[in-house]
């Protein structure tokens, strides 16, 4: 789609039409994900495509992006994977089977929750199109299903069909229009999301789902454009609020932030009074974030950044009880490593198992960072998980080589 294009369009229920009452709110949306699950549960294309579980968090999450998307509460933007659909959805292989056995099996669960005229065709329009937006696996030759396929909603002069399908259409078109500023932004095309970021279409998006715009604000920060960060730094100045928001999964903006390693907005985000000891849903910290990536000397800097307005350098989250000096030391990153420990992490800290970041560093095949923890004083004799030690947890003869050179 060109961005530019879309200036023109019509802000969504523009007729009026309360589309999510029409489709019969959070009831209907949940079982439709849930009639849609049970087919998948038995469809040999899909099924594989999924977690072993299709109880509880992908119905809910599916419940959630209908019942936001057709105009109910938004409760999807506080688990959205990605703001962007199509990113979402890359880390499946999805072809033209997969994606006509998602139709058909989408087409029925509408048949079987009895959804009825004119709503049915209308949400028929609706996945056929959203569908095929996601297949992302060059064409081949398939058996398609003729009868699910695209097909135009026969209006027959019918008003409220003529609404629900506008409705549904301009929907479609407001998330498609994200979809562009996000692959926009990837591929450093500045002016083409400058171009369109202030349009209606995306101000009101961003003003129902402000999880989407502080999300999309994140997004603009990984760019090395300046134009796009001179937006996001004059945007967060005029609302300095945004910093202590919160969005998907009860993050800040200083946590993604920090993990994509943009330290000018990490920066000012700290300047205007983000909490650099911020912990999100899981108990996670912008350091943990800075930790858990790949960012070298710029994400060093960061981590003395944080450290400087006050991060706890030894924090753990909930789950596994991990520092961020145990998750740089999974990921190999050396340098993140050594500015925490420059910082005062503690190189014993024990996680959940009892694991210290060295055991960690052994377990992942890290060899550098294994050498670099050692030199910096790392027990090589404390005990982790099981009451095993480094050299016992070891694999490969590099690794052990290593550890024994140093024992």
């Amino acid at each position: 789609m060109d961005l530019e294009s879309v200036f023109s369009a019509k802000e969504a229920n523009s007729q009026g039409v309360d589309l999510y009452h029409a489709l019969g709110g959070m009831d209907t949306c949940r079982r439709l994900a849930v009639a849609f699950y049970a087919h998948v549960e038995h469809d040999p294309i899909l099924r594989p495509l999924y977690p072993p579980t299709l109880k509880g968090c992908p119905i809910e999450a599916l419940a959630a992006f209908f019942i936001q998307f057709f105009g109910g509460p938004c409760e999807y933007a506080s688990r959205r994977w990605s703001l962007s659909l199509r990113e979402a959805h890359l880390r499946f292989a999805i072809g033209q089977k997969e994606r006509d056995a998602w139709l058909t099996n989408m087409v029925l669960a509408i048949d079987e929750i009895h959804i009825k005229e004119p709503m049915r065709s209308a949400l028929r329009w609706f996945f056929a199109q959203s569908s095929t937006f996601f297949i992302n696996q060059p064409s081949e030759a398939t058996n398609e299903f003729p009868s699910l396929l695209p097909q135009p909603v026969e209006r027959q002069n019918e008003r409220e069909t003529s609404r629900l399908q506008q409705d549904i259409e301009e929907r479609w078109q407001a998330q498609q229009m994200l979809e562009d500023l996000v692959a926009a932004v990837r591929q450093g095309n500045a002016g083409a999301v400058l171009a369109v970021i202030e349009s209606p279409m995306v101000q009101a998006s961003f003003t129902r789902d402000r999880a989407a715009f502080l999300s999309f604000l994140a997004i603009l920060s990984s760019s090395n454009q300046h134009a796009l960060l001179d937006y996001v730094r004059q945007t967060l100045i005029s609302i300095p609020d945004l910093v202590q928001e919160r969005f998907t999964y009860d993050r800040t903006l200083l946590h993604e932030v920090a993990g994509q390693g943009s330290l000018t907005i990490v920066d000012l985000l700290l300047h205007l009074g983000a909490d650099a000891n911020a912990r999100d849903q899981w108990g996670h910290t912008p350091l943990y974030f800075v930790g858990n990536a790949l960012h070298g000397a710029q994400g060093a800097t960061i981590v003395r950044a944080l450290t400087h307005s006050g991060a706890n350098v030894n924090a753990q989250e909930k789950l596994k009880h991990c520092t961020a000096l145990h998750m740089a030391a999974r990921r190999g990153n050396v340098l993140v490593a050594e500015a925490l420990l420059d910082c005062g992490a503690d190189a014993e800290a024990r996680d959940k198992l009892g694991d210290t970041p060295l055991h960690r560093a052994v377990k992942c095949g890290k060899t550098d960072m294994v050498a670099f923890l050692i030199s910096r004083g790392a027990d090589l004799h404390a005990k982790g998980k099981g009451g095993l030690t480094p050299w016992q947890v070891a694999r490969g003869a590099n690794m052990k080589r290593l550890l024994q050179i140093h024992s």
